[in-house]
């Protein structure tokens, strides 16, 4: 083993072993954390009961670390609503198909689904009336495997300039660690705050070595995934309510924002769907055709 590797579970095993978890010290195993800590990346509705128990009660904040930005930046972009109250991200893909991450869509009833289109700001938009929402049939619950979900609009979306479809990765296409991605949304800026974001954020990280990643997320993560964000300094990332979003590279979208262990941590980055992965395009391509 190479001095950098050493470097790398010499700093893993001390966060493990001081019993990091938000502050608080706990005397658990390593999976059992990262079991326990996967499901803060999902959005949950404005006003709902916390997810978990040191999780604050309401609503979602913005992107960690990133900056503001234009819907025209993104026009791929759309804000996810059910029962009126903002839940998760997606993106356009066609005419008649959005994205979004699987654990979003869990029993959720297409009539209590809109999604606003074309706008920086959360609450305004065009709104788009959902007709069914399809999550992956092997979607994995609570590991997130296969993090996936395709919603059909009703009627056909009118592209503008600020509503766009963006291109899927081909599948096969591998990650390579260390290049760069942007990711949008309208989640939290840090974990723990309370407060409902308005405006639109980017942020750009890089891709985290699949190996780096199985250090922090043991055997969890899957080859369906990939990580981003910066492995050792942390302080860029998604957080809850970016979940469902579009991970973009090379002006396609490569990924989906699935789950992580608190929002922008050093030693934790952020876990994302991976497109290119033969059971996701499988079940994209079988839904939508592309």
């Amino acid at each position: 083993m190479n001095t950098f590797w050493v470097l790398v579970v010499a700093v893993y095993v001390g966060h493990v072993c001081s019993g990091y978890r938000f502050g608080k010290d706990v005397d658990v195993d390593i999976e059992s954390i990262i079991l326990s800590e996967k499901v803060r990346i999902p959005a949950e509705a404005e006003d709902s009961p916390p997810v978990l128990h040191d999780e604050p009660p309401s609503g979602s904040d913005r992107i960690v670390g990133g900056q503001e930005t234009t819907i025209e930046e993104h026009p791929y972009q759309v804000s996810f609503i059910v029962n009126n109250s903002y839940f998760c991200g997606g993106f356009i893909v066609s005419e008649d198909y959005i994205l979004t991450a699987g654990h979003c869509a869990q029993n959720v009833d297409p009539s209590t689904v809109v999604l606003r289109a074309g706008s920086t700001w959360r609450k305004n938009g065009t709104v788009i009336p959902i007709a069914s929402v399809t999550p992956h049939p092997q979607y994995d619950n609570p590991r997130f495997d296969k993090d996936v979900a395709v919603m059909k609009t009703v009627d056909k979306i009118n592209f503008t300039e600020a509503i766009q479809p963006i291109p899927l990765a081909p599948m096969g296409r591998s990650m390579r660690g260390g290049s760069d991605i942007v990711v949008s949304g309208w989640g939290r800026t840090q974990f723990g705050a309370s407060s409902i974001p308005e405006r639109l954020m980017d942020v750009q990280i890089p891709v985290v070595y699949h190996l780096q990643c199985l250090l922090v997320y043991a055997t969890v993560l899957t080859n369906n995934e990939f990580c981003a964000g910066n492995f050792f300094l942390g302080g860029q990332g998604t957080c809850q309510g970016d979940s469902g979003g579009a991970a973009i590279q090379d002006g396609m979208a490569v990924g989906i924002v699935s789950y992580g262990r608190g929002c922008g941590q050093a030693l934790s980055p952020s876990v994302f769907a991976d497109i290119a992965s033969r059971p996701i395009r499988e079940f994209i391509n079988e839904q939508t055709g592309l």
